[in-house]
């Protein structure tokens, strides 16, 4: 896809132009069961999803008609614009450039002239404040609240997708490895996962696919934990970390122990690999999602940890770092299908002495699942040597 990092006239590659094209029809085959003339998207991720341009605030219009797209934004993303408008990309969106604050006009004017009477809104998306701006604008055109209609669709990731992610995963894993070589005893968190990001931005990331998390000793009981000045001595070493190669992400978490592995930490460790290890083997088309929770769930419960994994199983991957669908125990409606890229990343934290979680991003296949990583997590891998400590 276009980084979008500078203007350019290169016309958008060919295999985006199609992919993008196949993800409109395949959301116009649904508008009329949606009871709607057309879609308006303001989601800057299912913009991107649909014509792989990034801009935020901006909109799409998606009619049911036989015509491209309209992507309505101001002039700040003009330039950035220009392959949207070359030949060869006029099936993936029309452009206009309307007033910053006042896109909803613009959007009007389109649907009018598209003889849009029933517009379909992003419920999941809209705040109160921009549904209120939409009925004063749209005075004379239904407004229909719907949900997930672009969300259902990116669940199963072509195979454009898959290998962006598959770029991240190559990049997060090279960036951490380079990241441990430098690491230094008594290096802060913060500097540890500054270094990281750092390694994954000259390797080609356009940044992190979220803040990297790195939690030191009693820090990694602390599941979102947030970097800070901790030191990073010997002991537990959890890090949660992830690349946008793209715009598209990939996540990972590793558990070490620094110099050594605690005892307590090193017990911990075995239960949880065995419940990540049992539940990538539970993933296969057809499963459900709570299914595949449970599997991983049994066993920490059985080792007597179940109150101490405190979290979801997984979650989807892709242009978010977060999306559907998510292991969970509620959900048992949910099922994988082939082209799903889910996370799998069960823990078991213990106030004030220490976690481990171990995470992975899997791709469901016809037959069941690969895993997209490679990164060591062997219990002989988990113990890391910093520099000035080593043979």
């Amino acid at each position: 896809m276009s980084s979008q990092t500078a203007a350019t006239a290169d016309p958008l590659a060919a295999e985006l132009v199609a992919a993008c094209a196949s993800r409109v029809t395949r959301l116009r085959s649904v508008l009329e069961t949606a009871g709607v003339d057309a879609l308006l998207v303001g989601h800057h991720t299912d913009i991107r999803y649909l014509t792989g341009f990034a801009g935020d605030d901006s909109l799409l219009l998606v009619t049911g008609e036989d015509t491209a797209p309209v992507i309505i934004t101001d002039a700040r993303h003009d330039q950035l614009l220009e392959p949207w408008r070359h030949s060869g990309a006029d099936d993936v969106a029309e452009v206009v450039i309307a007033t910053r604050h006042q896109l909803g006009k613009a959007a009007r004017q389109w649907c009018a002239d598209r003889g849009v009477s029933r517009l379909g809104i992003q419920a999941e998306h809209v705040t109160l404040a921009d549904r209120r701006a939409m009925d004063a604008e749209m005075q004379e055109i239904g407004i229909v609240e719907t949900d997930g209609l672009v969300g259902t669709l990116r669940l199963h990731k072509d195979l454009m997708e898959v290998a962006a992610i598959e770029r991240a995963i190559a990049i997060h894993q090279e960036a951490m490895q380079a990241a441990i070589d430098r690491l230094t005893p008594g290096m802060r968190e913060m500097e540890f996962a500054a270094a990281i990001e750092y390694e994954m931005k000259i390797r080609g990331a356009s940044g992190p696919s979220f803040d990297t998390c790195v939690s030191a000793g009693a820090n990694s009981a602390v599941i979102h934990y947030q970097s800070a000045r901790t030191r990073i001595e010997p002991g537990t070493l959890l890090v949660d970390w992830g690349a946008v190669v793209d715009g598209y992400c990939s996540d990972m978490t590793r558990t070490w122990g620094v110099g050594r592995l605690p005892g307590k930490i090193g017990e911990l460790y075995g239960i949880v690999l065995d419940a990540q290890l049992a539940a990538i083997d539970a993933c296969a088309p057809g499963r459900s999602c709570a299914e595949v929770d449970g599997v991983a769930r049994k066993i920490i419960t059985d080792a007597g940890y179940g109150e101490q994994f405190g979290h979801g199983l997984g979650h989807g991957l892709g242009l978010d770092v977060h999306e559907g669908p998510y292991f969970n125990p509620q959900a048992t409606k949910t099922v994988l299908a082939t082209g799903m890229v889910m996370t799998v990343e069960p823990g078991i934290y213990l106030p004030g002495i220490g976690g481990v979680r171990i995470e992975d991003d899997v791709l469901i296949t016809d037959d069941g699942c690969r895993v997209l990583g490679s990164f060591p997590k062997d219990a002989a891998d988990a113990v890391l040597a910093p520099m000035g400590e080593r043979p």
